[in-house]
């Protein structure tokens, strides 16, 4: 990230012979960048706090295309002098919490001591996926069964979704995850029930009886794994001897991923109110913050 360090000169007394300036300098790399929906709206604020000398630099907008959690599908840009839109240095005369932005009601012990508005300048707000994962049990990377170097096209069970975003690789009705444990003391490897080479997770017959996992659901509640002969037997998806009757069950498992939006604030050709001339940057890059959902879709 860009080290932002503004001198700002800020004359508070003029004579005809001399005045006071003030040079305060600022810096945010090492501050979380933070969010608040505003009172209006599509309204919402994006601010910094640097506690260690009581300061903070904030910057409200409102955007009808603005998301933490959906792709743009480009930049939003904005400019700080379209009238719904600010952005405001402070300094105070106490440390202040993320309440003063985020709060209807400001804390009234709170005096700001000094101020500089942004009157100029251009906001370019971007919001990208970052990271997908199923969460299954499978490292994302391991779900390259292709070896090409690229997820997406890896779909075992031609439903597709690619492996790395499915938590039931084979449409089985079983999840990955719950299809990897094995009984062999001290071995990690996923389980393979057949032995045929091809673990479990990613097999629609599991037991190699002829009978696809999914269909061995002998109550068809969409999981195989509670229907058995009897008590503490195998259940029928695991026995390849087991006599059922087969039954024909359509996959039913939703599917739901971890997605992490990552969002990215930038203001360039920035002039504030008062005296400019000192400036030694004129853009400022808020950084980026990163939100973390789970997103279902129902197959």
């Amino acid at each position: 990230m860009k080290r932002f360090v503004f001198l700002l000169f800020i004359i508070l007394l003029w004579s005809c012979d001399d005045g006071d300036i003030i040079i305060t300098s600022f810096e945010f790399d090492d501050v979380d960048l933070q969010l608040c929906s505003g009172a209006a709206e599509n309204e919402f604020v994006f601010f910094k706090i640097n506690q260690g000398v009581n300061e903070a630099i904030s910057f409200n907008f409102v955007s009808a295309d603005f998301s933490e959690t959906e792709e743009t599908a480009m930049p939003i840009t904005i400019n700080l002098n379209d009238g719904n839109s600010s952005l405001i240095y402070r300094q105070f005369n106490i440390a202040i919490t993320a309440d003063y932005y985020c709060s209807n009601i400001p804390p009234g012990d709170v005096i700001v001591t000094e101020e500089m508005v942004g009157i100029a300048g251009t906001a370019t707000i971007e919001t990208l996926i970052t990271l997908e994962d199923d969460n299954d049990g499978i490292a994302a990377e391991d779900e390259d069964l292709n070896g090409n170097n690229d997820l997406t096209d890896d779909d075992t069970d031609g439903d597709g979704i690619p492996n790395y975003l499915d938590q039931d690789d084979d449409n089985d009705n079983i999840l990955t995850s719950e299809e990897l444990a094995n009984s062999i003391p001290d071995n990690d490897d996923p389980r393979d029930t057949d032995e045929d080479g091809i673990p479990d997770y990613l097999e629609e017959d599991d037991d190699n009886d002829g009978i696809l996992t999914r269909n061995e659901d002998a109550n068809q509640n969409g999981n195989p794994r509670d229907d058995r002969a009897a008590p503490g037997e195998l259940p029928f998806y695991l026995d390849p001897e087991s006599t059922n009757a087969e039954v024909i069950v359509a996959p039913s498992r939703n599917n739901t991923i971890q997605t992490t939006f990552t969002t990215t604030v930038n203001i360039t050709g920035i002039q504030f109110d008062g005296n400019n001339g000192n400036f030694q940057d004129d853009n400022f890059s808020f950084g980026s913050r990163e939100t973390t959902i789970s997103i279902t879709t129902e197959l």
